[in-house]
């Protein structure tokens, strides 16, 4: 370490964090090496502090002014106070620190070559998110393994960068031959940023039989917990599907249970629920017909069903032409995954589902895709990564219509891992995701967030040595994010690289717009599309 690149020394010592005196000679708090002009003190840049032959590495969490006695006096010294990150010994980087700093030890800045011993053991894997915020010219490396096997959360404010940012994480990955991501994409902005190279189905044209879902889902779907005949109604349907699903596939027939993904006759069962509903029976000894035992108890039910069935908006589920019986299961997984997994990136658009059920039909993807892997006896070899954009509408953290979709989603965040199936949770409202599912991500990538509660939310996340950088968010730009997790090694300030494409998920110009005249809405023609529930 050179005299030059000398900031200060230690002053105070605790387990994690040090305080940093700094010379009054920095009055300007710069330093120029190498004709670079470093500013000293960033929140988020680097210190290095040697301790014997070790390298303590260390991050600026705050910059303040503090009375210092000198020569009985109180005089304003700049200080510092940064938590410690890794250690460098021997030129290898490694995490943790096992030797805290004594007192008066000298402090030096970091420049742009001291990060080469950092980055090095992760250069090798050739994945960066972007370029370091306080270093030009340096990436910012992480271990693309760490980061995609355990479960990542990207947060942000409206406008931060999210989806730019999950498109540039996932563009990097997707030419790998045996890539397998697949995104629920709420807005349709994703097809644009992979473009003819991903599988693109639209979920409301792709059939999504309703003999794939589960008993839970079903409930969801069709049962009003508050009805006061819930509990028949539950009872009754449980049978009656099982049944159905037996008789439909003898050669399952004893292998059947509620949740099996097998075709059952949902006509069938509505005409029995029907009979049962207005089934009179001959009453001993009086001679007259009296009310059978679910007299008038699946009415409410069978108004819930009718009402799905009969909306072509939930044709795509309750009518299926397609996939109509149990061998067409397999089919309809090589839709998703691309026949022998080839499919690399599925974007399964969601724009076109009824808002009602998309907490279903989330439910009932993302189980799938984990029931598929729980039964692959090669998981090892498959490994699938699940995003769920928007993830606030249908993942939040109390609400009886959503319990299928986050129950789902908890179960694929605390067991996943074990599965080869990994999350991706994206949200601009991160308070208002359940905290059971982003408490089990590992990695985060936090964009710019204004609002005060989900800045505290971020806070409780993120290890209390690192909580001062929270403080930062509102003042990210556009695109830039404080990445924290296990697959990097210390917390990054990182300018994440622009996809190319980008996603279809930019401001609209409202100015520029108004101020044209060439472009032309026809009434008519929305309004056709609008009857037609037809978009572009």
């Amino acid at each position: 370490m050179t005299e030059q690149k000398k900031i200060g020394y230690v002053i105070e010592v605790n387990s994690g964090a040090l305080k940093v005196l700094v010379d009054d000679s920095i009055g300007s708090m710069k330093k120029e090496i190498g004709g670079k002009v470093y500013y000293v003190g960033q929140l988020g840049s680097y210190v290095l502090i040697p301790v014997g032959k070790l390298i303590v590495v260390a991050m600026v969490a705050e910059l303040k002014k503090a009375d210092i006695p000198v020569n009985g006096e109180a005089r304003q010294r700049v200080q510092l106070t940064v938590t410690l990150v890794g250690t460098v010994k021997a030129g290898r980087y490694e995490r943790g620190v096992s030797v805290l700093p004594p007192l008066d030890t000298p402090v030096f800045f970091a420049e742009d070559q001291d990060l080469n011993a950092v980055f090095s053991i992760f250069q090798k894997f050739g994945y960066s998110l972007g370029q370091l915020s306080m270093f030009e010219k340096e990436k910012a490396f992480l271990d693309p393994n760490r980061f995609f096997s355990k479960h990542i959360a990207v947060v942000g404010s409206s406008g931060s960068g999210k989806s730019c940012t999950v498109a540039s994480i996932l563009q990097k990955v997707a030419p790998f031959p045996d890539t397998n991501i697949i995104i629920i994409d709420i807005h349709n902005e994703y097809h644009a940023a992979f473009g003819a190279d991903s599988n693109y189905l639209p979920v409301a044209d792709l059939e999504l039989p309703f003999w794939l879902m589960n008993f839970e889902e079903i409930q969801e779907m069709f049962i009003d917990p508050r009805d006061v005949d819930s509990a028949s109604q539950i009872t009754v349907l449980k049978d009656l599907i099982v049944a159905s699903k037996k008789g439909k596939n003898p050669n399952l027939s004893e292998f059947v249970t509620i949740d099996t993904p097998a075709y059952f006759d949902l006509a069938e069962i509505r005409a029995r629920m029907q009979f049962l509903d207005t089934e009179k029976v001959t009453g001993l000894g009086s001679g007259g017909a009296k009310e059978g035992p679910f007299y008038g108890k699946f009415s409410r039910f069978l108004v819930r069903l009718d009402s799905k069935l009969n909306d072509a908006r939930y044709a795509f589920m309750f009518k299926p032409k397609q996939y109509v019986a149990s061998s067409s299961l397999s089919e309809f997984l090589q839709k998703i995954f691309g026949p022998g997994g080839t499919a690399k990136v599925t974007i399964l658009d969601m724009s076109g589902v009824p808002f009602d059920i998309v907490n279903t039909v989330v439910s009932l993807l993302a189980r799938v895709t984990f029931d598929f892997n729980f039964w692959n006896p090669h998981r090892r070899d498959f490994p699938v990564l699940l995003v769920f954009e928007e993830a606030h509408n249908y993942l939040p953290a109390t609400g009886e219509s959503t319990k299928a979709a986050r129950r789902t989603v908890e179960r694929i965040a605390k067991e996943g891992r074990k599965y080869g199936v990994s999350c991706m949770i994206v949200s601009q409202r991160p308070a208002e995701v359940s905290e059971t599912i982003l408490s089990q991500c590992s990695n985060y990538v936090v964009l710019r967030l204004t609002n005060p509660i989900d800045q505290n939310y971020v806070r409780k996340l993120v290890p209390d040595t690192f909580v001062g950088l929270v403080d930062v968010l509102p003042s990210l730009r556009q695109g830039e994010a404080l990445v924290v997790g296990d697959a990097l090694p210390m917390p990054l300030r990182v300018q994440i690289d622009y996809p190319n494409p980008e996603p279809e998920s930019g401001d609209i110009k409202f100015f520029e717009k108004w101020k044209q005249s060439e472009a032309k809405t026809y009434v008519e023609e929305v309004v056709d599309r609008w009857w037609k529930q037809e978009r572009k």
